[in-house]
């Protein structure tokens, strides 16, 4: 791969190498967006912490949890999200590849957030938390989906069709495909295993298939991100120092942490002291995959909007796309890989919607290597429609 060397000057970079005043305005600039917001996050916090270790009042406790853990979810991966897409212009990388790097970022707290659900449903006696933390992965996946299409919308209205980056004709396509087959397969073992043990409901994925969903994802970065010239038009712009730049992704993904143990404890706290709240909305596994799920997805959906808002087209498609496919093969993967996989009814039923809506996502970027209104509209209707079916369950 040929890189693009970045100057100084072109990117308006300061050398912060060798000015740590400049290094230090370049990281405050942006952590410090609004200084009345952290106040407030800052005692929302304090009061969270005192109410979670003193065991006063759970109510409150499980909201600021909440909330916290929103915030802390949503700003510091922006923070990440920041560093990476600057360490991406500095490699000379393509928007697009840093659209699917930055979705690494944004994606952390889902798998952060599952991961401590799913070991503390495998470890302790709420084996429903294992349910929960793998269903909410898959409805982070479809929140992805529903958010590219409301994408693809805001691109197209009033405007032209809009060109599919030609990596994701050329390599997504293929990963793509992959992972609707291995999605299908899924679903296939659990529909024979149920069928052969007459509904029993204690199956699990093995974990070797897990751990080659997992790999299939690293090869297929290896790919993505190698082998090709990178035009100077397409190239990412870094806005940090390299320096910057890791200071913002290391303290991003601190906070990313931070959003996963407190969601995490927040949705267990839920299901122990407001069971008849949840049992009232509907089933409580799914409710509050569903919460989980959508907050460790607000990341990804501020940060694709944020780029298309702003023109940069390449970079919110390749995070949204790049997100979907990471969720399902990197993060469920990986959890497959330390704590087994229930193949129930909640799971095998996310698991072919998403096989069925990455077939139509696939559909569309190949047909005619163009995404237009309708499509970006039929793909919301159609994760809209899958999120009714799913909270009626």
């Amino acid at each position: 791969m040929v890189l693009l060397h970045h100057t100084l000057e072109e990117t308006n970079i300061p050398d912060s190498s060798n000015d740590s005043e400049g290094e230090y305005r370049s990281v405050r600039k942006s952590l410090l967006a609004g200084k009345g917001e952290f106040a407030v996050i800052a005692v929302l916090l304090l009061v969270y912490l005192y109410l979670r270790f003193t065991g006063i009042e759970a109510t409150w406790m499980i909201l600021l949890g909440i909330v916290v853990g929103i915030w802390l979810a949503f700003r510091p991966s922006e923070w990440a999200v920041e560093g990476i897409e600057s360490i991406s212009g500095h490699l000379g990388l393509t928007a697009y590849v840093a659209g699917m790097l930055t979705s690494l970022a944004s994606n952390m707290p889902e798998a952060v957030i599952s991961g401590i659900a799913a070991w503390e449903g495998y470890t302790s006696i709420r084996p429903e938390l294992l349910d929960i933390a793998v269903l909410s992965v898959l409805i982070a996946a479809g929140f992805n989906m529903l958010l590219l299409g409301f994408t693809i919308m805001i691109s197209t209205k009033g405007a032209e069709d809009m060109d599919v980056p030609e990596e994701a004709i050329k390599k997504d396509s293929v990963l793509i495909r992959w992972t609707i087959v291995a999605l299908l397969s899924m679903f296939a073992l659990g529909v024979v295993e149920l069928a052969s043990s007459g509904g029993a409901n204690d199956l699990k994925f093995p974990a070797m298939a897990s751990l080659v969903l997992f790999f299939s994802y690293l090869i297929y970065g290896t790919v993505l991100t190698s082998g090709d010239v990178v035009d100077e038009k397409e190239a990412a712009v870094p806005h940090h120092s390299k320096r910057s730049a890791g200071i913002l992704s290391l303290i991003g993904f601190i906070g990313i942490f931070l959003a996963g143990e407190i969601l995490t404890h927040s949705v267990d706290e839920l299901l122990t002291t407001q069971h008849h709240i949840i049992s009232g909305l509907g089933d409580e596994v799914t409710i509050a995959a569903f919460i989980l799920g959508a907050a460790g997805a607000l990341p990804e959906h501020g940060i694709a909007l944020i780029a298309a808002a702003k023109g940069k087209i390449g970079i919110a498609i390749g995070n949204l796309i790049g997100g979907v496919l990471q969720i399902v093969l990197l993060v469920m993967g990986g959890i497959g890989v330390i704590v087994p996989i229930p193949l129930d009814h909640y799971v095998l039923f996310q698991i072919v919607v998403i096989a069925g809506s990455l077939w139509f996502l696939k559909r569309a970027i190949t047909d005619d290597h163009r995404l237009d209104f309708f499509e970006g509209a039929m793909i919301v209707l159609l994760q809209a429609y899958v999120f009714v079916l799913l909270l009626s369950q």
